[in-house]
């Protein structure tokens, strides 16, 4: 976001503050309130955070993969080898050729005489 736009953000939230200084102490109250709440939510729903905890350890697990697949990538591409050890990017099926292809079939495919444009 541009600076402009936070800046008219911070003034609509700034302007529609109350000044009043009953209607600001409810304010107040209703935001500790809703802190609270949201602080204590684990507290309430023990199953909900143990499933969400699960989930987000499945959720760094793939991200700490995809992080070293691309970093992997990235140094097999500058051509700066690993030295040893175990790559993310090697295939893990049998990748040999099995000589069902003719080089015939390797040509690209043919796109016609072009127009006399």
């Amino acid at each position: 976001m541009s600076i402009l736009k936070i800046g008219i953000l911070v003034a609509v939230v700034v302007a529609v503050l109350p000044t009043d200084r009953e209607q600001q102490a409810a304010l107040y109250d209703r935001a500790a309130t809703a802190v609270h709440w949201t602080a204590t939510f684990c507290d309430r729903n023990g199953a909900t955070c143990d499933q969400a905890a699960v989930v987000w350890d499945g959720f760094v697990e793939k991200a700490k993969f995809g992080a070293a697949m691309a970093y992997e990538l990235a140094m097999k591409s500058a051509g700066k080898e690993q030295s040893g050890g175990f790559s993310l990017i090697e295939p893990t099926v049998d990748m040999t050729p099995r000589g069902t292809l003719r080089p015939d079939d390797l040509e690209p495919a043919w796109r016609g005489a072009r127009s006399g444009i």
